[in-house]
């Protein structure tokens, strides 16, 4: 079953049954392709796009990880495990229910979940975005070389200049893609987007343009929802085969096996199964390694570098904790940062405002505020691994979303009788 958008062959018929609550916006519309659709109800979201669900799951998820002891270093004891488990789902869900609870006391206008989307703004905006990257990945190419795939594959992690406003361009390309009703700009942006993260051999990346253009398909689509949970499944499956390749094809599996010191009895495992199991269990390792060895000394702020421009960012405070042959990789679940500079306190707090922000979206940015909302479910989903809400690049996309909502949609719009289906 499709989206219910179509397209009037009367924009000026759109723009008049459109409420003039905002003139300037209305006149603009009427002079552009409009598409008109409803989204789905709160009510009618699927479970998968809960965030509570999302922040259970990952830790059940971690916790059934780490006990398979993939490594020979994976923390021994689920004592850590469990205390760190606790703490952080008591206080996500001391914030989460009591922004909730506040939320619900202050008045708020009704939602609205039918909308008009100007198509043409879109596709200009998503062309604009496409220039800007073309322009970053020039330079850098004439600055310091070819990207890695077409360069030096060892290289992968030096993207050159701008990787903070690159990436987040390519994903909001991609993602912004799926909202145009036509199948040509709608391929070829995709295209765009995903061969540009190629370029860069970005696995994660990718991940994260598939996760949210999965989570908007989700949160706008009336499919129903048996349809979209095996949706779900085959986007999983199809998820773990592309990190396996993608994986497979930049690691050797002897390096791999070696570098994060997987266990002889499992080397002859499936490598979907290994990539999985370890990049879900080795940084929630990593994380109780960092309470079981390290002495803090207090807070150095280190937990909002990643909000500084690549070149500000001092240099780590806390890199010598990576020279222990228990830590693997670097990565320590999105808790690493304020456990290093607050220890327990941080994991409470940070729980604690995640918890608030994820109450907050569940009341206000649901349905409507859908693209800004893919992006901090796309976060939550990560948190296994690391902490994807601070980092410049995701507050340029959540600002570069934001403006795209404000600036193509109009909301409260009803769709006029001249309309064919797209």
């Amino acid at each position: 079953m499709s989206d219910p958008l179509f397209s009037s062959s009367h924009p000026a018929e759109a723009a008049m049954a459109s409420p003039a609550l905002w003139p300037a916006l209305t006149e603009r519309f009427a002079k552009h392709k409009v598409v008109h659709g409803e989204l789905k109800p709160l009510r009618e979201i699927p479970l998968f796009c809960n965030p509570l669900i999302i922040f259970l799951g990952n830790w059940v998820l971690m916790m059934a990880s780490l006990s398979v002891q993939v490594t020979y270093v994976t923390y021994p004891n689920m004592g850590m495990p469990l205390l760190l488990f606790g703490i952080s789902l008591g206080s996500f869900l001391f914030g989460y229910i009591v922004s909730r609870m506040l939320l619900h006391k202050w008045p708020t206008p009704s939602h609205v979940a039918s909308y008009s989307l100007d198509t043409t703004q879109l596709w200009q905006l998503n062309l604009l975005l496409c220039g800007a990257a073309m322009t970053i990945i020039v330079f850098n190419w004439i600055l310091t070389g070819p990207p890695p795939a077409v360069g030096d594959p060892s290289s992968y992690l030096t993207y050159g200049r701008f990787k903070q406003v690159l990436f987040p361009v390519l994903v909001t390309v991609t993602v912004n893609a799926t909202l145009d009703p036509s199948r040509w700009r709608k391929a070829l942006f995709i295209l765009f987007g995903i061969a540009g993260m190629t370029l860069y051999i970005t696995r994660g990346l990718l991940m994260v343009a598939l996760l949210q253009m999965f989570f908007v398909f989700a949160l706008k689509t009336r499919m129903s929802k048996r349809k979209l949970y095996t949706i779900l499944i085959c986007f999983v499956a199809f998820t773990v085969v592309v990190i396996t390749v993608i994986g497979n094809a930049r690691t050797a599996q002897g390096v791999f096996l070696e570098y994060l010191q997987i266990r002889h009895k499992y080397s002859d495992w499936p490598m979907a199964y290994l990539w999985l199991t370890s990049y879900v269990s080795i940084p929630f390792s990593n994380l109780c390694w960092l309470f079981a060895k390290s002495n803090f000394h207090g807070p150095t702020l280190a937990f909002l570098y990643p909000l500084l421009p690549s070149f500000l960012t001092p240099s780590d405070p806390h890199a010598y904790i990576h020279e222990d042959l228990s830590i693997i990789d670097g990565a320590s679940t999105y808790l690493a940062a304020y456990a290093l500079d607050f220890s327990y306190l941080g994991i409470y707090l940070a729980n604690l405002l995640l918890g608030i922000g994820c109450g907050w979206m569940r009341e206000r940015a649901l349905p409507r505020g859908f693209l800004v909302a893919s992006i901090f479910l796309t976060c939550l989903s990560f948190i296994f691994f690391s902490d994807m809400f601070t980092p410049l690049s995701t507050i340029l996309q959540i600002a570069i979303q934001t403006a795209v909502q404000r600036r193509c949609f109009l909301w409260g719009a009803e769709p006029v009788t001249a309309m064919v289906p797209e």
